[in-house]
């Protein structure tokens, strides 16, 4: 079965989403734990309303500032399907990290990438979880 069709018959509830700290603007105030980083919703970036509306649907969302934090997030919550979004060598290495957990993983490249103000195209991103969901 490919990717797709996992990642689409998996529940919701035990699907995750990873997105890149570098989407977050530059003036961000949100503080780093150890399950990512806590967004504060300030406005200044994309992910508040990518967030508040994949939560609505029951997501979880994790904001990584890198794959050691990804890492440990899959060993807490042990979930069965990722969408990834991020540039396109730390999306290699995640897809690696998800094959070898056996979960199924969906990925957005970053229209913009470069560690710090990157973009990526939200619709995109909605597009492929309202295709798989």
């Amino acid at each position: 079965m490919s990717n797709a069709s996992l990642f689409e018959n998996t529940p919701v509830s035990q699907k995750v989403i990873f997105l890149p700290q570098c989407l977050r603007s530059t003036e961000c105030k949100a503080k780093t734990t150890e399950d990512g980083i806590i967004f504060v919703n300030c406005g200044k970036c994309g992910i508040g309303p990518f967030k508040k509306e994949a939560e609505s649907i029951g997501y979880k969302i994790f904001i990584a500032p890198g794959s050691s934090l990804i890492k440990n997030i899959l060993k807490k919550y042990k979930f069965k399907a990722a969408l990834g979004v991020a540039c396109e060598p730390e999306l290699k290495e995640g897809i690696k990290m998800m094959k070898k957990n056996n979960i199924a993983v969906l990925t957005v490249t970053l229209l913009k990438d470069g560690c710090v103000n990157t973009e990526v195209d939200w619709e995109k991103v909605r597009q492929v979880l309202n295709e798989k969901n």
